[in-house]
């Protein structure tokens, strides 16, 4: 049987929490199976929608791989110049070099798709497969909208507890959302050192720069 899966992220662009890859892989004659189950892209699903599709996804796939890196990790990598795509090239390319056969779909960071497969393959010694890259495969594509799923309810999950442990509330970990840049502002201010924050960047850098001439006016 022909394997055929999706690869998707969640968490790219955001300030907290870390950045996740997942890949679906179902038998050809399974992937009607997804789209009876509600699978689309995971950006026009409730929260709570997610959670219930993702489980189905679970029970219908035949490989469901996810990769994960935090926020501390992704900065000290952005310090030595590797840039945000490589670092999913990266991730995407480990999951190849484990299911090596197969027709692999992936949802492109890149305008140019083929830089972009090109820069995975790299990282995918041993990788057999057919792999297609292109741009808003989430929206088109069952099994890479069924990755989108999988990764975003992972993704969910992993900031959640993030947030518990350091006693804070919850949040999209998304800078358009009021509620993560309070938090972000809290962490800043208070000097925390916690490893949940994307310190590298520029939207944390202006965050702190606002506190900061905040802090001088007061002080003047």
């Amino acid at each position: 049987m022909v394997l055929i899966a999706g690869v998707d992220e969640a968490g790219r662009g955001c300030v907290i929490g870390p950045l996740v890859i997942a890949a679906v892989g179902v038998e050809e004659k399974a992937v009607s199976r997804l789209v009876e189950a509600g699978v689309k892209d995971s950006k026009r699903l409730s929260p709570r929608s997610r959670v219930q599709i993702a489980s189905s996804i679970r029970s219908i796939a035949r490989i469901v791989e996810t990769r994960r890196v935090g926020a501390s990790r992704i900065d000290r990598l952005r310090a030595k110049g590797v840039s945000l795509n490589e670092i999913e090239a990266m991730l995407i390319g480990s999951i190849l070099s484990k299911h090596r056969r197969g027709v692999f779909y992936v949802d492109s960071v890149d305008r140019d798709c083929e830089r972009f497969r090109l820069m995975m393959l790299r990282h995918a010694p041993g990788f057999k497969g057919v792999l297609i890259v292109r741009n808003y495969l989430d929206e088109s594509n069952p099994m890479v909208g069924a990755a989108s799923i999988i990764a975003k309810v992972e993704r969910d999950r992993a900031v959640k507890s993030l947030l518990r442990k350091a006693g804070l509330p919850e949040c999209s970990g998304y800078s358009s959302d009021p509620r993560t840049v309070r938090i972000v502002e809290q962490l800043l201010q208070s000097g925390s050192k916690e490893s949940m924050l994307r310190r590298s960047w520029s939207t944390v850098g202006r965050i702190g720069a606002r506190l900061s001439q905040d802090s001088l006016k007061r002080f003047l």
